[in-house]
């Protein structure tokens, strides 16, 4: 509660988000025919008429933008985001900063920021509506602004180079601040953070001293993840997600990974990172003990305000520094071959010329590159891949300029769900809201629950499924989609708002409205494996029951690709290896720009987010003791 607020105050707020709760579960309420636009509750509609503020919204990335917009004499004179719900780590730069530059150059047209453009233009079709509302001429607030140049030829030095401000280039530059070093980040976007806002939040770890402050009674030293020894023994018997024509029973890239998890845990909370509390709770959160999740939760911006603390944190190191809008376009070398610095040029026209004593490679993958696609990861090169628009390989590009080769291509990929209509992320749908999945024809396309990404690739890769998905639950499953407890995250509330959760009385209206003839039939075949506790046609016991008598929910949905395996390859202390499997002198590398650690041991992806995190711990300690 705030200083200050009265009790009379706080419960007439407090009223005045119930009503809006209400609302929002009325858009979700979709007609009894079967139509796939929902009816929804009509909202209050500001009257034109002049100077004043103006209450407006437009759909972002995750739901409603809310926007007041105050004009006088002309002018807008104060542009705020009230309310949203974006991502935290992408969406939040936006809604800071598009107002602001919108109030000063007097204009709507101003530029997108950079990684977040789908909420910046919601902000500005919100104040679009509001000058049509306040009654003045849209025109008059169109003028196009463009960024100010710089034609300014710059040279810097610094002890090192990170081309990326993402997981593992932060990491990595916060590790070597701490012990003196001079370090510049080189970030192409508009802010930070590459995927990293984008994922869960979580990572597994073993012999962490957070965890074993919790462990009282021993449990966690004696289960899987409690000892680097144990999860790599899980590991290398597991053998359903071996590459058996690779494995060769040494895991050396995942044992450095998981040895190094337990460290970067206990660091990143010493320095002021908040983790969801550890532990499996009776009634709440059920997923955070061997895998701790950033506060404050899964997908709930957790990974955000972590990317954001770590940027801050290197800003605040009076030799640490991030550039921004800016792209390196080539690797410098000394007259020995050693990589000792970068080129890069700044979208506003500013050259830089950086050097160092070595140079960090942490721009991710590739998975927005079709030409690189076509070349490592062939069988995906068609399809769309859901995830940064930053992805699009530079950094493997240069790595290979240098000498170095690429590794894990033409691997299988994996895939999460997405909405059909705003590719919006469903990754833990399966989780939090029970269903099934059916294909284009109503068929039951699988176990979604134990192997779920690699589930849901084959349903992509295979033609019969065509290319029409559906997510089917009840309406126990919508209540806990609003807002999951035991999962502790209500992201997925957007589909409602969107109106992509679509509500049918019957089975039958269903599979009328969507042409699926055997959905019946999967629902009944997965209702009677539910009720008897018996192994559905998958083998999976415990398929969840969908009760049909209050009608069933359904969204369109698209299993898609997210991220690629194959990159540049590196040693275990993060040193980009020549094609003859040597060092490259002064480079370095971590994250989506390698060959993903998990492909590089022989098992199918799983845990990018943990590689970048421990790799760019691991890149730091290398460098400090080589530079």
């Amino acid at each position: 509660m705030k200083k200050g607020i009265s009790r009379r105050e706080f419960l007439k707020g407090a009223a005045a988000g119930a009503v809006t709760v209400a609302a929002a579960g009325m858009l979700g309420a979709c007609t009894t025919s079967g139509n796939d636009t929902p009816t929804t509750t009509p909202e209050p509609t500001p009257v034109p008429g002049g100077d004043g503020k103006y209450v407006t919204k437009a759909v972002g990335h995750e739901s409603f933008v809310h926007v007041a917009t105050t004009f006088f004499d002309g002018k807008i004179t104060a542009c705020e985001v009230l309310q949203h719900e974006e991502t935290i780590g992408i969406g939040n730069y936006a809604c800071a900063r598009i107002p602001a530059a919108i109030v000063a150059a007097q204009s709507i047209n101003v530029p997108n920021v950079r990684g977040a453009s789908i909420t910046s233009a919601a902000i500005k079709t919100a104040v679009k509506e509001a000058i049509e509302l306040a009654g003045y001429n849209v025109d008059d607030f169109s003028a196009e602004v463009t960024k100010p140049t710089d034609n300014g030829v710059y040279e810097e030095t610094a002890d090192v180079v990170i081309v990326g401000a993402g997981t593992s280039g932060l990491v990595t530059a916060c590790r070597l601040l701490e012990e003196g070093y001079s370090v510049t980040l080189i970030e192409k976007r508009d802010i930070p953070g590459g995927s990293m806002a984008m994922t869960y939040g979580g990572f597994a770890t073993a012999g962490s001293q957070l965890q074993f402050n919790y462990d009282v009674d021993g449990a966690y030293a004696a289960s899987t993840y409690g000892s680097v020894e144990a999860m790599m023994n899980f590991w290398k018997v597991m053998t359903k997600y071996h590459r058996t024509e690779f494995f060769t029973g040494e895991m050396p890239y995942m044992t450095a990974q998981y040895s190094t998890a337990g460290k970067v845990l206990d660091w990143m909370n010493s320095i002021g990172i908040g983790f969801n509390t550890i532990g499996n709770f009776e009634g709440a959160t059920q997923y955070g003990f061997a895998t701790p999740y950033m506060a404050p939760g899964c997908y709930e911006g957790g990974a955000g305000y972590a990317m954001m603390f770590m940027a801050q944190r290197v800003e605040k190191y009076p030799n640490g520094k991030i550039i921004y809008s800016t792209s390196v376009d080539q690797l410098i070398k000394d007259e020995t071959g050693r990589v000792v610095g970068v080129h890069a040029k700044g979208e506003n026209g500013a050259e830089y010329t950086i050097t160092g004593k070595a140079v960090c490679l942490a721009t991710g993958g590739f998975a927005k590159n079709k030409e690189m696609l076509q070349k490592y990861s062939k069988d995906y090169a068609d399809f769309f891949f859901n995830c940064a628009s930053c992805s699009t390989g530079e950094g493997i590009q240069m790595g290979i300029d240098a000498g170095g080769y690429v590794e894990c291509e033409n691997r299988p990929l994996p895939a999460y769900l997405s909405s059909y209509k705003s590719k919006f992320e469903l990754a833990f749908i399966h989780s939090t809201a029970p269903g099934i999945m059916v294909n284009v024809k109503g068929d039951n396309i699988g176990n979604i629950i134990s192997d779920n990404h690699y589930t849901m690739a084959k349903a992509k890769l295979n033609p019969e499924n065509g290319d029409t998905f559906y997510y089917v639950f009840d309406e126990a499953s919508a209540v806990k989609l609003r807002d999951s407890e035991a999962y502790g995250f209500n992201g997925y509330t957007a589909m409602f708002e969107k109106g992509e959760a679509v509500h049918y009385d019957t089975v039958a209206a269903a599979a009328e409205a969507c042409n699926l003839p055997n959905l019946q039939a999967s629902i009944d075949a997965n209702n009677t494996a539910a009720l008897s506790g018996e192994a559905d046609a998958w083998g999976r016991k415990n398929c969840p029951y969908i009760e049909t008598r209050t009608g069933i929910w359904m969204i369109q949905v698209d299993p898609t690709f997210y991220l690629t395996t194959a990159g540049l390859a590196i040693d275990v202390d993060c040193h980009v290896l020549n094609t003859d499997k040597q060092p490259i002198a002064g480079l370095y590398a971590a994250g989506d720009v390698c060959g993903s650690i998990e492909e590089k041991d022989a098992k199918q992806y799983g845990m990018g987010f943990d590689a970048a995190l421990c790799y760019g711990y691991i890149m730091g300690e290398t460098l400090k003791k080589e530079l």
